[in-house]
């Protein structure tokens, strides 16, 4: 079962901290409308270059633009002006939360290095396993992960 949020979330703010356990382990994660770590989303990775050089890129912190509460890294300053330009083009799909987790149930971190662009969007996992396991099924598993995205943004007055 999805988890049961109470009425107190409809009072988060869209953007907080969230942590990300340093070991590297799967954790559940807190509701939030983008995975960050101290405030630095995606944990420093470049959103564009999944875009520009298909690949996943841990950036510096040299180019860095403050977008809706958080920090976000590029690896060059082209990257960060194609982000100013059409930053919903380049946040990932579900906050940057592992898609197949979230279709599971489950709200959990993902990490960036395990990522799929799909009809222009980029999904982040949180495992090579969940990556996997997402490709087998991905026209039910998008679906069900946006319904509890829905949901976890807009918990109903019933909760």
């Amino acid at each position: 079962m999805f988890i049961n949020f109470n009425k107190t979330l409809k009072n988060i703010v869209l953007i907080s901290a969230v942590a990300l356990a340093a070991t590297g382990c799967v954790k559940k994660a807190e509701p939030a409308a983008l995975m960050s770590v101290e405030q630095v989303a995606l944990d420093g990775y470049d959103p564009v270059a999944y875009f520009t050089s298909g690949a996943a890129h841990k950036a510096d912190g040299t180019y860095s633009y403050l977008y809706e509460g958080v920090t976000w890294h590029f690896e060059t300053s082209d990257n960060l002006e194609s982000f100013k330009a059409d930053p919903a083009k380049y946040i990932p799909v579900f906050g940057g939360f592992c898609a197949y987790e979230l279709a599971d149930e489950e709200l959990v971190y993902s990490k960036p290095e395990f990522w799929h662009i799909h009809n222009g969007q980029i999904y982040l996992f949180s495992r090579k396993s969940a990556e996997e396991k997402w490709f087998r099924d991905m026209d039910t598993m998008i679906p069900k992960a946006q319904v509890q995205w829905d949901a976890l943004k807009n918990p109903s007055e019933e909760d």
